[in-house]
């Protein structure tokens, strides 16, 4: 009250202004430490007055401290579950359920009340505050003009007996009056008191839903981080997906490419396998062909070697005829040189005669069996597929020299050649040069 008298009525000046406290406590024993106020000495007042006026005053300022005190904690609680809900982003896409949007919109709303609420509250004390305070500045004005009256009545109380009672009567009014005003600040300060209850009442609502808001706010932060790890999963498993079937895609086309190969080669392998029915055809007719032919040639030299056989029976044969005839003539030529030499002119003649007739004889024989020698000789030379030209071409190991050179490189030139006598696998072919003069 002193302070809002000294700031001329004005409450944010006097909630600003210090009051000094002293270690004294009041003669009444109540044991509140109120604070001893310093009244101004310009209004004169009575020990009774000032008393009561510092009783009256110190209980409206620690119920307005009080009511100061109650209404920070709920600003201060405003403001911190306002700073919270900043950083909630209502627009974003990963935000939680439904039912937790609506009861932080409740939250708000109720923040809001409770803000509005107080406000409410702080501005009725003030206009009680003020009420108060005008109401004790026009009392004491009151009281200042009736000590002014009081001591003018006093430098005339014995002339003015009657206006000195009429004073006292004021001044017992004004005494009544003071009091009406201390009940007023009685009930003020009552009703700070509740005031004080009641914002005990509003901060615990406020503690609970600011525990209950920071608990839905905990599971809405746990629910966000779970959908952003979940977004990043479904992200992570897109590009995987994104990524495997791109492989696919290529191992597709790879499997096309290699089709398209397989078929190729394939369709190469019939080919082949038809040119390889044809050369296996012809190599077999070849191999018929010389088969047949050496079936033929070692008839051929079975007969032959037959007649050669016979032929040299018969020479064997006639060499030991023509012997025989020979001794039997050398016999008879020197019986008959024996006889007289008139015959012996004419014995000699037909003795060389007949000589001459054998030895002729037995030279036709021979040259007809050199004939038949060369002829032979001749066949076995000749080529066992063409049966035209020379055999030229030795092969090795087997060392058979059966084919002429155009044969060994037409019918014979592939890798797995045989001899066609033995059918020994061909390791190397030998050309030979001269083999008639030999």
């Amino acid at each position: 009250m002193c302070c809002l008298l000294m700031s001329e009525l004005h409450v944010g000046k006097a909630s600003t202004i210090d009051i000094p406290t002293s270690g004294k406590v009041d003669g009444d024993g109540d044991g509140d430490g109120a604070r001893e106020i310093d009244c101004p000495r310009r209004f004169n007042l009575t020990p009774s007055m000032k008393c009561l006026l510092r009783e009256k005053v110190a209980a409206f300022a620690a119920g307005y401290r009080a009511s100061k005190k109650c209404e920070q904690p709920p600003q201060e609680s405003v403001s911190s579950v306002l700073e919270k809900f900043q950083d909630l982003n209502l627009d974003d896409d990963s935000a939680p359920e439904k039912g937790k949007d609506d009861a932080l919109i409740g939250l708000l709303r109720q923040v809001q009340d409770l803000k509005m609420q107080v406000k409410e509250r702080r501005e009725w004390a003030q206009k009680k505050a003020m009420q108060a305070a005008q109401k004790v500045s026009d009392e004491l004005s009151e009281l200042q003009s009736l000590r002014s009256e009081r001591d003018e009545t006093l430098r005339l109380k014995k002339g003015k007996q009657s206006g000195e009672e009429s004073t006292v009567k004021r001044i017992s009014e004004m005494e009544s009056d003071l009091r009406k005003v201390s009940s007023h600040v009685d009930k003020a300060g009552m009703i700070a008191r509740r005031l004080e209850n009641e914002n005990a009442v509003i901060r615990a609502e406020i503690e609970a839903s600011k525990l209950s808001e920071s608990e839905s706010l905990t599971a809405c932060i746990e629910a966000t981080k779970k959908e952003k790890k979940r977004l990043k999963r479904l992200v992570a498993w897109e590009k995987q997906k994104k990524k495997l079937q791109g492989e696919i895609d290529g191992e597709k086309e790879k499997i096309k490419a290699l089709e398209r190969g397989l078929a190729q080669i394939k369709q190469e392998e019939k080919e082949y396998e038809e040119k390889w029915r044809e050369e296996e055809k012809a190599k077999e007719q070849a191999l018929a062909q010389v088969e047949e032919e050496q079936g033929s040639k070692e008839a051929t030299e079975v007969r032959n070697k037959r007649n050669v056989e016979s032929l040299r029976l018969k020479i064997e044969i006639d060499f030991q005829r023509h012997k025989d005839d020979l001794q039997r003539l050398e016999q008879e030529l020197s019986r008959l040189n024996k006889d007289s030499s008139t015959h012996a002119s004419l014995q000699s003649n037909n003795i060389s005669q007949t000589k001459g007739e054998v030895v002729s004889k037995l030279l036709e024989e021979l040259d007809r069996l050199d004939g038949l020698y060369e002829k032979e000789e001749s066949y076995d030379r000749e080529c066992l597929i063409c049966m035209k030209d020379e055999v030229s071409v030795v092969f090795l190991p087997c060392a058979h020299q059966v084919v002429c050179v155009s044969c060994s490189e037409s019918f014979m030139g592939g890798d797995k050649a045989t001899c066609p006598c033995c059918r020994v696998p061909v390791q190397q072919r030998i050309r030979v040069f001269g083999a008639a003069t030999s």
